[in-house]
């Protein structure tokens, strides 16, 4: 055992160094520390080391005098030789150790049991706060919801404000012949009323059977597309199907949606390509919907030609061709433009709610969407197809379900 003094602030033993003695406080203070962090102060009479010392481990702290003190330092060999000769400093020893490490653990179960109360708490907040988080997500998904099912009605609601402008300027023309007609009859029954002989009463008569003739046969016609439309555009029920001329509708259609473009576009002359299977039967679908997905594809691929044809490309003629055919117990319909095509990067989101490349305002990303669904309700499956500058095809392919 040998005896040691220190000054204030002096390093005893630094962290890592062999753990080859035990120290024991004959006077002054120390302090167990790591680093700048102080563990815990030692008096007169207390000893350390001994950890480090028994089980032959580098230090696991520091210890610095706290102030001038005096220590002695016991070897490992000195030391066991007091163990064997002097049993009751052993059993300080052991008897301050066992103390120390009773305290340690108890010190160490309440700060496990204060950072378990922490935790709980923390958990409580965070739980409260994830709750009151759900809620308002929930509240926003209803109402985005609800906001997409509106916008999703005012889209359907914009189709069939533009069928219903094209079905007026269908019907326009003929009921414009049967009006004008109407109009000199009146004249010449006039005129046959003031006949002086029967002569001119058989001439006059001669040309109002001819015009009542012209009323009758525009006035048919005006009644055959009328007929037309409500066929294709009859409901039934939301899912009920009812077998329709799809030649027709497609032709129909295509008609109606291009004066509508020519309407809002002045001087915009596409050409039209019908190939129809002539031998497709009347085939059963749902019409109303049916009518909006041609609609919407039509509708897109006006505005396609119309784009590129603003570019003012030589020898170039806005065209879409429209394609029917019946194969392995399927319809398909293929509308095909010469557009400027649609760039590879988008052509995995087309389909998807409210995306557009169009300008705002020009559309609201739904319409293509809407076809989807339409397509989907039919248990068939619409692809796309496009080439930049060269144009794109939409292919739909529905089974057919006997009607």
């Amino acid at each position: 055992m040998t005896r040691h003094e220190y000054l204030e602030n002096q390093i005893v033993i630094r962290k890592g160094e062999e753990g080859d003695a035990l120290y024991i406080i004959a006077n002054g203070t120390v302090r167990v520390h790591d680093e700048e962090q102080v563990v815990a102060r030692m008096e007169a009479g207390n000893f350390f080391g001994e950890i480090s010392f028994l089980d032959a481990a580098p230090r696991s702290m520091s210890v610095s005098a706290d102030t001038k003190s005096v220590l002695y330092r016991i070897l490992r060999n000195d030391f066991y030789t007091v163990f064997k000769g002097q049993p009751e400093i052993t059993q300080i020893i052991v008897s301050t150790l066992t103390q120390r490490l009773r305290t340690q653990n108890e010190n160490v179960i309440s700060d496990l049991r204060s950072r378990e109360a922490e935790l709980s708490k923390l958990v409580e907040l965070r739980t409260g706060e994830l709750v009151v988080k759900n809620e308002q997500l929930s509240a926003t998904l209803a109402e985005l919801k609800s906001t997409q099912q509106q916008l999703i009605q005012q889209e359907k609601l914009a189709s069939l404000g533009q069928l219903t402008a094209g079905i007026a300027h269908e019907i326009k023309n003929p009921l414009n012949f049967v009006n004008n007609f109407a109009k000199l009859s009146f004249d010449l029954v006039d005129e046959i009323v003031n006949a002086e002989t029967r002569e001119e009463r058989d001439e006059i008569g001669k040309f109002l059977s001819t015009n009542l003739e012209k009323i009758h046969t525009h006035g048919s016609r005006a009644d055959t597309i009328v007929k037309g439309m409500l066929e294709h555009t009859r409901t039934g029920g939301n899912t009920a199907k009812y077998p329709i001329d799809i030649n027709k509708m497609c032709e129909q259609f295509a008609k109606i949606t291009l004066q509508n473009a020519q309407a809002t576009w002045p001087g915009f002359d596409p050409t039209i390509i019908y190939d129809f299977d002539s031998g497709l039967q009347r085939i059963p679908v749902i019409a109303s919907e049916f009518t909006k997905m041609m609609v919407n594809l039509l509708n897109n691929a006006w505005y396609a030609v119309r784009e590129k044809s603003k570019s003012e490309i030589e020898n170039y003629t806005p065209t879409i061709t429209i394609t029917t055919n019946q194969s392995n117990n399927r319809l398909i319909i293929t509308v095909k433009d010469n557009g400027p095509g649609i760039p590879v990067e988008i052509r995995g989101q087309i389909f998807n709610p409210f995306f557009t490349t169009k300008p705002t305002g020009e559309g609201a990303g739904l319409g293509l969407s809407i076809t989807h669904d339409i397509v989907a309700a039919h248990g068939g499956t619409i692809v796309c197809e496009s080439e930049e500058n060269i144009g794109s095809i939409f292919l739909v392919s529905i089974p057919i379900d006997p009607a």
